[in-house]
């Protein structure tokens, strides 16, 4: 067994942080929905056009940024991606139209997702073991951000209040976490490109994109769709934040179990309890039954959090951010018009949206685990 590396808790740090913090300034607007729509005479449904945009900014700076990472270090990348989103929702609370929502969401998504790419690399090379209960601890800082967000709208409830808060809170925590980040890339390793993704790669790359992308589509509208449907049923923010808490255990559950069972029998587990309790959610007509069944999807949700350290762990570290941020590439497109799926699957029901949406997203996620296991038996059987 390898020792940790020294100056691996303040590596930990450097990520968890800043990635609970990526997720607070994702997802807030999910709180100011219908106060931005009042405000800019708009409808609920453009409003919610930010969320594919901040997906389409993160699947830019995903790739991009993950290239520099590899080429150039994992720290001064991080810091960069911290001070990106931070200072894209701080510049959001000044906007005099919704065109001016879209542009900062772009940009937080292209810092965010920077952020979230680069920290599984720096996990897997950090501590070199017991990966995904750590992955699991830290995808599920995803909820944590989404529970403050529904904390800070308690106490700040004026949108522009409400984004200074969340954005300077951002960049004060943010910042110099990154900063204590211990350099993990090799020097050796930062020559290489999505070139060299061929051969077995190539099939990994597909499966990856096919488990993530069903991840993303599954759980986005739990953040994004969710607390509108609930409020619009009379239920207040302390239901919101229960659901947050469901997932963010359900996160740190199913990273510890993927170390026990194994990254692609954990994803089955959980993705088949997707597709059972997203069904079960379409036809979910009374309140305590529809709650009882988001519960349920908010727990199969709990494969995302391992995923980003399965694919991060699978490729050779001289592509090890590259490749990571390219498979996240399609999870994030896909993802961020999972809410724009919801409502044209069933206009007319937030609930059987969801139901259908989240049912299609986990059998993606199915589909990828049978790709997966196609390549890794093509891989043992392969000669030597």
């Amino acid at each position: 067994m390898q020792p940790r590396p020294s100056g691996a808790a303040g590596s930990l740090v450097g990520v968890l942080l800043p990635f609970m913090m990526s997720a607070y300034s994702a997802f807030s607007i999910s709180m100011i929905v219908a106060q931005l729509a009042r405000a800019f005479s708009t409808t609920v449904s453009a409003v919610l056009l930010a969320i594919p945009l901040d997906f389409i900014g993160g699947a830019l700076g995903g790739v991009v940024m993950g290239y520099l990472a590899d080429r150039y270090g994992r720290r001064p990348l991080l810091v960069a991606s911290s001070a990106i989103f931070g200072a894209a929702i701080l510049a959001a609370a000044a906007a005099g139209n919704v065109w001016e929502i879209y542009a900062a969401w772009f940009v937080a998504g292209f810092g965010v997702n920077s952020q979230n790419g680069i920290s599984y690399p720096v996990v897997v090379e950090t501590l070199r073991r017991s990966t995904g209960a750590i992955g699991g601890a830290m995808q599920s800082l995803y909820f944590i951000g989404f529970l403050l967000d529904s904390l800070t709208y308690m106490y700040f409830h004026w949108w522009r209040i409400y984004l200074v808060v969340v954005g300077a809170a951002s960049l004060i925590l943010s910042v110099p976490s990154a900063a204590m980040v211990r350099e993990t890339a090799r020097r050796s390793a930062r020559r290489v490109g999505i070139r060299s993704l061929g051969g077995r790669l190539a099939l990994y790359t597909v499966a990856f994109s096919a488990v993530v992308a069903g991840a993303f589509m599954l759980s986005v509208p739990l953040m994004g769709v969710v607390p509108t449907l609930l409020y619009g049923m009379g239920m207040g923010a302390i239901y919101v934040s229960a659901l947050s808490l469901v997932g963010f255990a359900s996160f740190v559950l199913a990273g510890y179990l993927s170390d026990r069972l194994g990254r692609a029998t954990s994803t089955s587990i959980f993705a088949t309890l997707g597709v059972a309790s997203s069904v079960a959610l379409a036809f979910a007509g009374a309140p305590a039954y529809l709650l009882a069944a988001l519960a349920v999807v908010y727990i199969s949700s709990g494969f995302f959090s391992f995923t980003g350290v399965w694919t991060s762990e699978s490729y050779p570290m001289e592509l090890r951010a590259t490749a990571t941020n390219v498979v996240f590439l399609v999870g994030r497109l896909l993802g961020g018009f999972s809410p724009m799926l919801v409502i044209a699957l069933h206009p007319s029901s937030l609930r059987v949206g969801l139901g259908m949406s989240g049912a299609i997203s986990a059998g993606l996620a199915l589909a990828g685990v049978a790709i997966y296991a196609l390549a890794d038996r093509m891989g043992r059987e392969a000669p030597r």
